[in-house]
């Protein structure tokens, strides 16, 4: 019984292993074109972007974190926004018209967040 529990587990291991992602070195900034998010980023770079080189993520890769121009401001919809519109912590998902939140305050999308389209709360996403 141990063994064919064994080989569940270590299967289903595997299976969970297969569809992982391999984890990037570098996570670009929105306006930069996928070159550059597969490139180990360089202080001098990220600096001159007005970045900071921070490990980030789940794996912890390095990465250069750039900070939004319009971070925290009010929004009912990523158009508004550099990055994306994130919704208020009380925002409902599904209720047209009736949420709000705030513009996304860096590069990264590490974290459970959920969007906010036209007024309306998305379901929450989870990156690591």
């Amino acid at each position: 019984m141990h063994v064919r529990l064994n080989a569940v587990f270590l299967a289903a291991i595997l299976g969970l292993a297969a569809c992982a992602a391999p984890p990037k070195t570098a996570i670009a900034s929105p306006a930069s074109s996928p070159a550059e998010a597969s490139a180990e980023p360089s202080p001098a770079e990220c600096a001159a972007k007005g970045g900071t080189i921070k490990l980030v993520g789940l794996m912890q890769t390095p990465a250069c974190v750039i900070p939004s121009r319009d971070a925290g401001k009010a929004c009912t919809d990523g158009d508004q926004c550099e990055g994306d519109c994130w919704a208020s912590p009380d925002a409902v998902p599904g209720r047209d018209g009736k949420a709000s939140g705030y513009c996304q305050p860096n590069n990264m999308p590490f974290g459970c967040h959920a969007s906010v389209v036209n007024g309306v709360a998305q379901p929450a996403m989870c990156a690591d």
